[in-house]
């Protein structure tokens, strides 16, 4: 009986046991986790604390901290690469291999819930970042590797003024940018570059021209200074030096001549810019018309970081129709003018301005696309004054290749029209700007810029386009990233923060079309990057360029129909989200009649201005129509319909 009893209690025991649930043995305490002081956000799988030591999701840290991922189901097995250093670890065990060298870590790697967790220790120290925790406010401190320089080469030691070289610079695969300072001139800097090609070992090379414009022989030491997306790296075991020897320009020289219109019409002036290397005191213009145009005496310098360019500037009135040549002469008041020359043609024809509707204004031109490539199209923004009904784009054969007389944007003072550019030819590409009025008075402008081949083969990013050239500050804006068919991935990032990644892409034979909202601020505008890889997680990288109206398009963003079937005379509750430019809010039946009508918001949260409108339910019926409208500060309507049941 006794040992039947015992059998028994032994039983029922086991049953509860299998019944009593599981219990977390994770503290409920948040844990926190911080690359260089920013916080990494995990999107499903948290940090968690597990046998007093920290477990972070393997796969977003290891990411985060700049290594690709590789695993095997089979063996369970993750191969982690970053730069030179490859790093082996099989789940649920405590050996991290790192380059064949095997390191025995106090707590195994765990699966919770379907993700493959790590002590934050083993994996960021097996990447080559320390780690510190602080137990204060539960958060786990990783230190990034700093960007710095590991040669500065030359491609010519000795050089003369005003001859190009070229500057290789190796960084470590954590420099995103640099700078190059003349040390001899106060460490100002000469240029920047953000353009890199990754090499086999991980390391970065940024190849970096610079021309040389000195009036006298000297040596120079220039300093290549790494620097990532928010910050450089000062520390002098950063940087790197080289010394230059530089021949100094003894003959007066222009290395620009420009002028702020390429086609006027008669009687209108144009502005000419000259730049010169410092051993020219005076510029001598002539033109196909009329020698000895004019003489130029007066300079200024084009500024400290560049004091050895002068800037010579002239207006000059043109009168006659046609083609006009200008050549410019440098020279000095010691030996003259020099028989060398730089020429600049400049088309008339026509009334000019003067003469002209002065509101027939093309105000700006805005060309959404960094890079230019031969077979892509340019996306162009046109800005005019509101007297414009048609806008057209010719080649330099005054064909036309786009046309529209319907602007993008109706503003109170101004209209904006998006056109396209087809590019044809590599190198530098003219195209004229053409508006027109109503009575078919025109009025011109030029625009250029020069575009370059690829090779199917490359990593390349080939276009970026903006389809809401309306958005303003605060919008989330869509764009198409087209890329060569080897990216496997793009990531958009503002500065050294990534905002978003896509894997999903669409064919077009060998091009990628990837598509991405990004929310776009004034603050951020000029601080978004397109980042391409392929499946060696080699990259390449653009600026992406935004378009952002500064007049302040209205927009609703939603609304909320809180009642959606009242009694007569009931109240119809709805709340209506718009952007800040919206000025008032109302509310039509079916009868066209305004019902309600409210010229300021009830509250905001961030960009979205909530209106809270109520009014009372007077038509009868199952499904009553009635349509909300807004109004921005340029007077544009935007509207939305919705339906409600009245019950009598």
């Amino acid at each position: 009986m006794h040992n039947r009893l015992k059998k028994y209690f032994i039983s029922l025991t086991l049953i509860f046991t299998m019944l009593i649930p599981s219990i977390n043995v994770f503290g409920a305490d948040p844990v926190y986790v911080k690359l260089n002081g920013v916080s990494i956000v995990y999107d499903d799988a948290q940090p968690q604390i597990m046998n007093q030591r920290a477990m972070v999701p393997f796969r977003k840290t290891a990411e985060t901290l700049g290594a690709t991922v590789e695993w095997n189901k089979q063996t369970e097995t993750t191969t982690l690469r970053k730069g030179d250093r490859v790093v082996v670890h099989t789940m649920r065990t405590n050996i991290v291999t790192v380059n064949g060298k095997a390191t025995t870590f106090d707590t195994p790697s765990a699966v919770i819930q379907d993700r493959m967790m790590m002590p934050v220790r083993m994996l960021s120290e097996a990447l080559g970042n320390p780690v510190t925790w602080d137990n204060s406010t539960r958060t786990v401190n990783i230190v990034a590797d700093e960007p710095i320089v590991i040669s500065i080469i030359p491609d010519k030691t000795t050089v003369n003024s005003g001859e190009k070289i070229n500057i290789a610079v190796t960084t470590s695969s954590t420099t995103d940018r640099i700078k190059i300072l003349d040390v001899n001139e106060n460490n100002n800097i000469i240029t920047e570059a953000n353009t890199y090609s990754t090499n086999a070992d991980g390391t970065r090379l940024f190849s970096v021209p610079w021309t040389p414009n000195v009036t006298k022989s000297t040596f120079k030491t220039l300093k290549a200074v790494p620097g990532n997306l928010t910050s450089y790296n000062e520390d002098a075991s950063a940087y790197k030096v080289c010394a230059i020897s530089i021949n100094g320009d003894i003959k007066p020289k222009i290395t620009s001549f420009t002028s702020d219109k390429r086609d006027v019409g008669r009687g209108d002036k144009v502005k000419l810019t000259i730049e010169a290397n410092g051993n020219t005191d005076r510029i001598r213009i002539d033109s196909s018309k009329k020698e000895k145009l004019v003489e130029i005496t007066n300079y200024k310098l084009a500024g400290s970081n560049n004091s050895n360019v002068r800037v010579f500037e002239t207006e000059i009135t043109l009168e006659d129709r046609g083609d006009i040549e200008f050549k410019a002469y440098p020279g000095n008041i010691s030996n003259g003018y020099e028989s060398t020359y730089e020429t600049l043609k400049i088309t008339v024809g026509g009334t000019g301005s003067s003469s002209s509707n002065s509101k027939l204004t093309i105000n700006d031109t805005f060309v959404l696309n960094d890079e230019v490539y031969v077979d892509e199209t340019v996306k162009l923004v046109v800005k005019t004054s509101t007297d414009i009904y048609k806008v057209e784009i010719l080649d330099e054969n005054d064909k036309i290749i786009d046309d529209t007389r319907f602007p993008y944007i109706k503003n109170s003072s101004e209209y904006i029209w998006e056109m396209d550019i087809p590019v044809k030819e590599s190198g530098r590409n003219r195209f004229y700007v053409v508006a027109y009025d109503s009575n078919n008075s025109k009025t011109k402008e030029s625009i250029s810029f020069s575009a370059s081949t690829y090779s199917n083969s490359d990593l390349v990013i080939v276009n970026t386009e903006q389809r809401d050239i309306g958005a303003i500050s605060g919008d989330t804006v869509k764009f198409i990233i087209r890329t060569t068919g080897q990216a496997e991935y793009i990531k958009i990032f503002d500065g050294s923060s990534e905002l978003t990644k896509v894997t999903n892409y669409s064919n077009d034979s060998s091009i990628r079309e990837w598509e991405v909202k990004v929310k776009v601020t004034s603050s951020n505008k000029n601080s978004l990057k397109v980042v391409a890889y392929d499946k060696k997680d080699n990259q390449t990288s653009t600026k992406l360029n935004v378009y952002l109206d500064t007049k302040a398009t209205g927009k609703i963003y939603d609304y909320n129909l809180k009642t959606s079937e009242v009694y007569k005379n009931e109240y119809i509750r709805v709340d209506v989200y718009t952007n800040k430019a919206i000025t008032k809010v109302w509310v039509e039946d079916s009868n066209d009649a305004r019902v309600i009508l409210k010229t300021s918001y009830d509250s905001v949260s961030g960009d979205e201005y909530t209106w809270e409108l109520k009014f009372p339910a007077e038509e009868v019926g199952s499904s009553i129509r009635y349509t909300i409208y807004a109004e921005d500060e340029n007077g544009k309507q935007y509207d939305e319909t919705f339906r409600v049941r009245v019950n009598k």
